[in-house]
């Protein structure tokens, strides 16, 4: 019996799209001054092994576990000037795991480990990792912040405006 990995229903690839490219029209749009144009962003998401359709056999133990719900580099990855992909994923995984919070601007020592990159610019809001690699730290934590809440701000809407929502089920399908 082969569960599969399930994601918030309302948090969808579509939607960090969307968000990704309206983030971008804010950093490169004239108010900020990034030193490159090259970056890349990666959103992680909770996800849990499906028991519904096997009767919750392992009920109350489904642990959350991170997965990639969008990522996406802006420039050629070919010409980097650092290895932004790798990088943006680690931040990604530190601060899934709490090892590099959200709400500051530097990195924790005490918390990395070999192979962790040292560096910030990502934020993790309401379950939402989001983190981006390839400009100023304090840029790459703007474009991050306005990506989760943009993240945020449509899912309510697409739950607002749901079937689920317009038929006030108990559970949704």
């Amino acid at each position: 019996m082969t569960q599969r990995i399930v994601t918030p229903k309302f948090l969808t690839r579509e939607i960090a799209e969307s968000a990704y490219q309206a983030a971008l029209e804010v950093l490169y749009g004239g108010r900020f001054t990034p030193k490159r144009k090259q970056l890349h962003v990666v959103v992680l998401v909770p996800g849990m092994e499906d028991g519904a359709e096997f009767g919750f056999p392992d009920w109350p133990n489904y642990q959350l576990q991170p997965v990639c719900l969008f990522e996406a580099s802006f420039g050629n990855p070919s010409e980097f000037e650092y290895p932004f992909i790798e990088i943006a994923q680690c931040k990604a995984l530190q601060l899934w795991q709490g090892r590099n919070e959200s709400g500051h601007t530097g990195v924790f020592p005490h918390l990395l480990f070999p192979g962790d990159a040292p560096f910030w610019g990502g934020v993790k809001r309401e379950g939402i990792v989001t983190v981006c690699s390839g400009v100023q730290p304090h840029l790459d934590k703007l474009l991050a912040g306005m990506m989760t809440d943009m993240l945020i701000a449509s899912a309510h809407e697409a739950w607002l405006n749901s079937q689920d929502t317009k038929d006030d089920v108990c559970f949704l399908t």
